[in-house]
Parts: C-alpha cells; structure tokens; sequence
C-alpha cells in the first residue's frame, strides 16, 4: 500500500510538473546553469584542442563546451551513477566530442546549439567527460561589452577552415535572383536546423526571407546563415536579454523599425532592414569587412562597434559570433546553394 501510494503521489507531481510554466522551468534551468559555471568557473572549449587541453590539466575538475548536437544513444547496461547515454557534439572546428549523460539530454534534439558544463574524470584509463548541465545557448543571456581601457580591439579574422582570405567572401548586397526550385532546397535546409517546423512553416520562412532579402538588397545565404546562429529557426526564440524570434530582435530595435517582433513575417521584415541599414554604413569597404562590420553592429549594437574604431569590438560573445555567421554565408556561398 505504501508503494502504490508513493507511486501515486510520484504520478501527481510528474504531472504537476507538466502542466508547469515552460518559460519558469526555463528560467530556472538556466538560473541553476549560470550558478554552477559561476561556482566552478570551468574554462571554455570550442575546439578539440581546447577539450584536450582541459582534459591534461590535472587541476581541471570540469570544462564548458559549447557545440551541436550531432547525435544521442542509449547503453543497453545498468550505470549506477545513472550516467546511461551518449551525448556527441559538433565542435566550431569541425571535430566532435563524446560525452556520458543522464536521461535529461533525451530532450536534445539533433543540430541544436548547446552549452554543456562537463565534469573532467582523471580517475579512468582515460579522462572522461560527463555531463552535468546543459542549456541552449540561446538561453543563455548575452554577454555585455567589456572594454578594458587603452585595449586595441584585434582586426577582424577570415572565416575558419576555409583556406580563403578575407576579402573572398561573397558580395553580402546581392541577393539576385532566385529559381523556382529554390524555396524547396532552402525548405529542406531549414528543417535540417529546425525538425521541429512544419513543412509550412518553413515553407513560409523561407518565402519571406527571399523577400525581404531582394527588398533590402541583402544577399539571402547571409540572412540564412544569420538566423541560423542567432535562433536555430525557432520562432518563438526569446533570450533573457529580451531579444525576440528567428531574428533576435530587441523590442526597442522592432519598435524602431515600425514592427512586431512575434510576427514570424515582420520579425524577418525587420531583422533583414535593421543589417541592411548596418551593410550601409560600410559600403566603401571590401566585402568581407562590410560583412564582418554589419554583423558585429547585429550582435553588440552599432555604438560598440564605433567605439571600438569601426572594428569588431574586443567582446568574446561577438567576435565568435562574427567568426560562425561568416564563415556559414562563405560555405552556403562555396556549397551553390541557390
């Protein structure tokens, strides 16, 4: 009897639990990440190297990794630190890393840009990694600009891993003209980021950002790699600083350009004319720095980047930011997505 009524009340509280607000589960899920890197201030790793790094430093308990989800499996035997998945993760340098896991990663959907709080295990035949928190990078909040004085802002770096030199990324103001068979290949490329939409959905993404793209003469592989780092094409994308849908707009920048952020439609409209308006700004540039300026103006704000003399300002979030964007417009440019 004591069994079934644990069970019963296991049973209330699990459903309890699911009729819970998901924006407070997601607050609290991302205030209980932020306490524990503040605790074990773990260092960051966006490369193999930097895994490996932290995995030989005798002193590293831990290590944040931020990657993709690649893919997720099951072990058909019993852990007794409950420890019964593998997480495997895409790195920035194209590398991926396995990591042991809970049965709270079976949430994880494929391609999904995460951050990942590991315990280092120097006690194995080899060191390993185990989960101990996890979050869409997304909810993470953003990172504010820290300038030490008399700091001069490093120049703006090519795109990684693509053997070109800056000045060969594509035109981002020529958003051409598109065939018909275009809506379809760039539907199914959606999709690949985001299952989770519906054919029509994404169907209507797409559309618009095409749209828009030739209406703000912006070329669409930039708009495509934007959104795809900025929220991973979830609609209802909202980040702790406030930043709103596929675009991230803030609600000051939406009401500035005269629309309504939670419209899927007019939050593209805005997005691609608030980068179009920073594409301006440098249009005496060569491409490569007009891209890399506009999209540092994105994700810092325009005053940051004039602050730091028209360069990418000397703020890690943004200079990796610039670094993803970049270097997904070069690869949709090279792979002839239409």
């Amino acid at each position: 009897m004591t069994l079934r009524l644990a069970a019963l009340g296991l049973a209330i509280a699990c459903a309890a639990g699911a009729h819970a607000n998901p924006e407070d589960e997601i607050l609290a899920a991302t205030e209980a990440y932020l306490a524990m890197r503040e605790e074990l201030s773990p260092p960051v790793a966006l490369t193999r190297d930097e895994v490996n790094e932290a995995l030989r430093a005798s002193d590293a308990g831990s290590v944040e990794i931020f990657g993709d989800v690649v893919g997720l499996a099951s072990s058909a035997f019993y852990s007794d630190d409950g420890l019964s998945r593998t997480l495997m993760m895409a790195l920035d340098d194209g590398s991926s890393v396995a990591l042991r896991a809970g049965d709270s990663v079976d949430r994880l959907r494929v391609g999904a840009r995460i951050g990942v709080i590991a315990a280092v295990d120097h006690e194995g035949a080899a060191n390993e990694l185990r989960v101990r928190a996890w979050i869409h990078e997304w909810d993470l909040p953003d990172e504010q600009p820290v300038e030490e004085p008399g700091d001069d802002p490093p120049p703006p770096t090519p795109p990684p891993d693509t053997g070109q030199s800056g000045q060969d990324l594509p035109d981002p103001a020529a958003p051409g003209a598109f065939r018909v068979d275009a809506i379809e290949v760039w539907k199914s490329w959606v999709r690949e980021h985001n299952p989770r939409l519906s054919p029509q959905q994404a169907e209507d993404i797409v559309r618009w950002v095409l749209h828009y793209s030739q209406q703000f003469d912006v070329n669409h592989k930039l708009i495509f790699a934007l959104i795809k780092w900025e929220s991973w094409f979830d609609p209802a994308c909202v980040s702790h600083a406030g930043a709103i849908g596929l675009m991230q707009l803030m609600p000051g920048t939406a009401r500035s350009l005269g629309v309504d952020p939670r419209n899927v439609q007019q939050n593209i409209q805005g997005g691609v004319h608030y980068l179009s308006e920073q594409l301006a700004k440098y249009a005496d540039r060569p491409n490569y720095e007009r891209v890399i300026l506009a999209l540092a103006c994105y994700n810092a704000g325009p005053n940051a980047v004039s602050r730091a003399g028209d360069r990418v300002p000397a703020i890690t979030e943004t200079q990796r930011y610039v670094r993803k964007v970049s270097s997904t417009f070069y690869e949709l440019h090279q792979s002839g997505m239409p």
